[in-house]
């Protein structure tokens, strides 16, 4: 099945360039609010933009960390009735979350990019850059969570499990008799 395979490594490689993006947006945030903190109580002075720019970079991390905690499974959940239900019952429980899940990116990602046009003539205060710049995260992380979510209802549908790449290890006979020698 190369195309599920293909949906599969697209997933993944989009969510390993957020998880890049995701590090130097942190990094970045904790310089922004470090400098901040630095100019206004040791020198007394303060950066005007410092504190827009980390909201800014709140914002983008908020929905690209919504949409790699999602690839890795790590939102919150009540799953007791899910480990109830027998396999076939899990499967389609999940199907059927994933596509409610997919409903609601998808409306994330339409209704953002719709903001983005209500928006696209107003700026920011203290940066002076368009307001499209911290809210175009917004219909971004659904649609990379859209991404996923295919790639999770596909990985469903068709029970998917990645092949094997190597050669599993020869299972050696156990020594028995103590001479060194397998029967």
């Amino acid at each position: 099945m190369l195309v599920v395979r293909i949906i599969l490594r697209f997933s993944d490689a989009v969510n390993t360039v957020a998880e890049w993006a995701l590090g130097l947006l942190g990094f970045s945030m904790a310089a922004v609010i470090g400098m901040q903190v630095f100019f206004r109580y040791a020198l007394n002075d303060s950066l005007f933009w410092s504190e827009e720019l980390g909201r800014l970079i709140l914002v983008w991390l908020t929905f690209l960390g919504a949409s790699v905690a999602y690839k890795r499974g790590a939102h919150i959940g009540v799953d007791t009735l899910f480990n109830a239900l027998p396999s076939a019952g899990k499967r389609l429980a999940s199907i059927a979350a994933t596509c409610a899940g997919l409903f609601l990116f998808g409306i994330l990602a339409w209704k953002g990019f719709e903001f983005l046009d209500f928006i696209k003539f107003q700026q920011t205060t203290s940066l002076g850059v368009t307001k499209q710049v911290p809210f175009v995260m917004v219909p971004v992380g659904g649609a990379l969570m859209l991404i996923h979510g295919i790639a999770f209802l596909v990985r469903d549908i068709f029970d998917w499990q990645e092949p094997e790449m190597s050669c599993p290890a020869p299972q050696l006979e156990e020594d028995t008799d103590g001479q060194g020698a397998t029967s």
